[in-house]
């Protein structure tokens, strides 16, 4: 039956209303459609990544593409799954910036439209597709041309390479980078990149060589491929001074306004890029990864990354390493450091936390930080359902205090019902780690 609603349209609502509730017949609102309903929404929080050319696996600016994958698409949303946000943004632990999250009327919009006549509706007056996401007034820089390869005997990255690759910024004068983008060659094989400032001229770790001295030693190794193996940091005996880190699912990164990582004239970076080779059609492909880097004169405080992962640095323990059980779908690993192990000097008063990027590998479910300060402690960040293809810096709107008395504690869990035996920490996709890397303001250096 016709709702008794739509035979008022002079009289409006006020007058209809009675009249059909009286008849039992309930006002129903519009089928949404496409255009009209579902594209301001996906134009604002989904396409700038799927679209042509986007981090997104099919396109969300054309009806064809979502109608096909709308059931797909709802389940993803109403989960929490997308637009991909990993850590708890409820205010349970830590309070985010989350403007990218869909609201409750958005969701319930996409909900209809998917479970019902997946109308297309007209597209005139729908919104433009937002370009893709760029970093504007950035430097490019590009690692050299290589295709990985993998060393099946060693287990803890049987099916990785990681390789550094010394990259000079050409700087004249002091900077500090404030925003940073990195684009690899191949998607499907860049697993990370971190970046690393050295300075040349400065002695090494090793006695008696220079930085440069050992980077052209590391370089000159393989002759017939450029860079060096590097897990971990970028060598044994170059300074580990990481100024960033990309991982899948990231796109352009902004510093918070007034912050920015402290890059001399003297330096250089050494950028270690992880592949992972496992199962993978484009495991024999050459790749050549871009950064674009954005510098300014002067920030009021410098950020400062600091990357901690007590199961991986088990490796290293003489009763180590740590392993997690198999067979369990839910094991979980607990470490902690003081801020003085963070490496922050005690004298500093109450330091700001920025933003946070957790990181796993495949066997990751959860992550949880929590800060503790004397008697209190507070959970700072939280992920319930870790996906790899989804990594991210999150920045904080009410930033977490480390005063010199807190300590970090971190716990992963893990799904390894799969696995057969131990599994590993290591630098392979195929071990696991539980990784924190926290961006932090600190005062500018006298």
């Amino acid at each position: 039956m016709r709702p008794t609603i739509l035979l008022f349209h002079a009289r409006g609502l006020a007058a209809a209303a009675p009249l059909a509730l009286a008849l039992g017949c309930a006002a129903q609102e519009p089928e949404p459609t496409f255009w009209q309903d579902v594209a301001p929404i996906t134009a604002s929080k989904c396409a700038s990544c799927h679209q042509e050319g986007g981090l997104g696996p099919f396109r969300l600016d054309d009806y064809t593409s979502a109608k096909a994958r709308a059931g797909a698409i709802d389940d993803a949303v109403q989960g929490g799954h997308m637009p991909p946000f990993l850590v708890a943004h409820d205010g349970s632990c830590g309070d985010f910036k989350d403007d990218e999250a869909l609201t409750a009327e958005e969701l319930d919009i996409i909900h209809r439209w998917a479970t019902g006549a997946r109308a297309e509706g007209d597209r005139a007056g729908a919104p433009p597709t937002p370009p893709v996401p760029t970093l504007e007034g950035g430097v490019d820089y590009m690692t050299p041309p290589i295709t990985p390869v993998a060393n099946p005997a060693d287990p803890l990255a049987a099916h990785d390479e990681w390789r550094c690759f010394p990259v000079d910024p050409g700087l004249d004068t002091d900077r500090f980078i404030t925003g940073y983008q990195v684009t690899p060659g191949v998607r499907s094989i860049v697993h990370h990149v971190t970046v690393y400032r050295v300075t040349p001229s400065e002695p090494s770790l090793v006695e008696g060589k220079t930085n440069q001295d050992l980077m052209t030693e590391l370089d000159g190794a393989s002759p017939d491929r450029p860079g060096w193996e590097c897990f971990g940091g970028p060598d044994d005996g170059l300074p580990f001074q990481p100024l960033f880190a990309w991982a899948p699912g990231q796109n352009v990164v902004d510093f918070p306004v007034g912050t920015g990582a402290p890059i001399s004239s003297k330096d250089h970076f050494v950028v270690q890029v992880h592949y992972n080779l496992h199962d993978h059609a484009d495991a024999s492909a050459e790749d050549s990864t871009r950064l674009r880097l954005r510098y300014e004169d002067t920030v009021e405080r410098r950020a400062v990354f600091l990357g901690a992962d007590g199961l991986l640095t088990s490796l290293f323990e003489p009763d180590g390493p740590d392993t997690l059980p198999p067979g369990q779908e839910d094991a979980a690993y607990t470490w902690s450091l003081t801020r003085a192990e963070l490496g922050l000097d005690a004298a500093l008063p109450p330091i700001e936390v920025l933003g946070v990027m957790p990181h796993m590998h495949e066997l990751g479910r959860t992550f949880d930080l929590r800060v503790a300060s004397g008697e209190q402690e507070s959970c700072i960040a939280r992920v319930d359902d870790w996906d790899v293809h989804w990594q991210g810096m999150y920045w904080y709107r009410t930033r977490p205090l480390l005063d010199p008395s807190s300590s970090i504690e971190v716990t992963c869990s893990y799904d390894t019902r799969g696995a057969q035996k131990p599994v590993l920490p290591g630098w392979g996709t195929q071990n696991e780690m539980c990784n924190a890397n926290i961006l932090v303001a600190l005062p500018m250096a006298p």
